[in-house]
C-alpha cells in the first residue's frame, strides 16, 4: 500500500511544482535542460522509490 500512496503524493507534487514553473520557463528564466531534465530525474526517482518500497514490501512478507 505504501508502494502506491508515497509515489502518489509525490507524483502530485511533482505536478503542481511543474504546473508553478511553467510561466518561468516560458519567460526565459529558467532553461529547458533545467526545467525538462530536473522533472524527468524527479519522475525517475519517484519510479524507482515505488519499485524499491514495492520490494522492500515482498520482502516483508516472504519473512
Amino acid at each position: 500500500m505504501r508502494a502506491i500512496i508515497i509515489p502518489a503524493i509525490l507524483l502530485i507534487y511533482l505536478i503542481v511544482m511543474v504546473v508553478l514553473g511553467w510561466p518561468s520557463y516560458q519567460s526565459g528564466a529558467t532553461s529547458a535542460l533545467l526545467y525538462f531534465g530536473g522533472t524527468a530525474i524527479c519522475l525517475l526517482c519517484i519510479v524507482l522509490l515505488h519499485f524499491n518500497l514495492k520490494r522492500t514490501a515482498a520482502r516483508r512478507k516472504n519473512k
